[in-house]
């Protein structure tokens, strides 16, 4: 099923309906501000692995939670210091992703031997209004062709996926640029990737 919401003045009933799938259980396909995503909500574990088996991805390559408020970034992350969280706040929403150690209250499945998860609150009318209708964060990954290319037109999207998503988010097309990927979980920061996020902005690696 695919539902087309306008991207900039979301309509709450689509958003609600869309809501809907994921409280349910639901994978739905979801705008960003970067690229399109797989997403489902973070406490349903089968949601979780349908997406890793949609991706044909290693359950030990790692996803990221979308969060649509500041107060949950201390819920599921450990080691934000008073500066890192004031950075995030300067910065989000925004095309940033940010790893932190997990908390414990991360579900077991997404760590799958891993310590770290990544962080996005991203600056899409769309994706924000679904956080903000659910109870929890979405647990997200990029949707890529077999040879690894982003899809980012939303009828091709719904083609290649057919049904094997519950729902498809008509965003409109995007331009495929990933989000700045930003270490915070050692000692220093370290630049993973650089994005569409500006590094300068994050006042971190200067010099």
């Amino acid at each position: 099923m695919i539902i087309e919401i306008d991207p900039a003045s979301p309509e709450p009933w689509l958003v609600a309906r869309a809501a809907e799938t994921l409280r349910r259980g639901g994978v739905a396909i979801i705008p960003t501000d970067t690229v399109y995503g797989l997403a489902c909500g973070i406490s349903h574990g089968r949601a979780i692995e349908r997406i890793y088996s949609l991706k044909e991805m290693d359950p030990k390559k790692p996803l990221s939670l979308l969060v649509g408020d500041m107060t949950e970034v201390g819920t599921y992350a450990r080691g934000v210091t008073t500066p890192y969280f004031r950075l995030m706040k300067r910065v989000l929403p925004g095309p940033y992703t940010f790893i932190f150690e997990a908390s414990p209250e991360v579900p077991k499945i997404m760590l799958r031997k891993r310590r770290t998860i990544g962080l996005r609150m991203p600056d899409h009318p769309i994706t924000l209004a679904l956080l903000a209708a659910l109870d929890e964060p979405l647990l997200t990954t990029s949707v890529r062709t077999p040879d690894d290319h982003w899809v980012i037109d939303p009828i091709e999207i719904e083609s290649a996926y057919d049904q094997r998503v519950d729902l498809v988010v008509d965003g409109g097309p995007l331009v495929a640029t990933p989000s700045t990927v930003v270490d915070l979980s050692g000692d220093l920061p370290v630049l993973v990737r650089e994005g569409k996020g500006d590094v300068a902005a994050l006042e971190l690696f200067e010099g």
